[in-house]
């Protein structure tokens, strides 16, 4: 009579690791599709005499968010360049698409380099509230992206992560 109960405990919690195993592994499918958005080539440009580290891959990073991270540089010229991207459904839960998008470009605030961006999927902004810290967003294919680039004069590269962003979405 105590084995039939030592191998449903066993049962148990074999199906809790696995089932822990199989959402580790879906959150690992979706990695590489969200990394494998922009080139290395692409990175680079932000770097040109800088040695950019390959993608630091971070999963759940907030409503279903899977991130890739690249860094360069050391000091005041460190960098940090992340790529997210999560299912629109969930950055903008509750909303339709029409709310999602008047919400998102709402967010560009007047007198400021916030800017709507107008050739890039269904609603796309840039904003920068500091000179260190600038990011170009779009909802596109039910998908919401963020290109960030933390950094001295991050702001200064508007152009650069704006031509990421477009990239990142032509290849959704």
């Amino acid at each position: 009579m105590g084995m039939p109960k030592m191998t449903s405990i066993g049962l148990l919690v074999g199906l809790v690791i696995a089932t822990g195993m199989l959402s580790t592994n879906s959150a690992v499918l979706a990695q590489p599709q969200t990394c494998g958005l922009l080139t290395s080539d692409e990175i680079q440009a932000l770097a040109p005499k800088q040695t950019v580290t390959d993608a630091a891959v971070s999963g759940n990073q907030g409503a279903g968010a899977v991130g890739c991270r690249y860094t360069w540089g050391s000091g005041v010229d460190h960098f940090t360049l992340t790529l997210s991207a999560r299912d629109a459904s969930r950055a903008f839960a509750g909303m339709n698409a029409a709310s999602a998008r008047q919400g998102l470009l709402g967010t560009v605030a007047p007198g400021t380099a916030d800017e709507a961006i107008s050739d890039v999927g269904e609603a796309a902004v840039f904003k920068s509230p500091s000179s260190v810290y600038a990011t170009a967003s779009a909802l596109a294919k039910g998908r919401y992206l963020q290109v960030t680039l933390d950094g001295l004069y991050a702001r200064d590269q508007k152009g650069q992560l704006i031509a990421l962003l477009k990239s990142a979405v032509s290849r959704l």
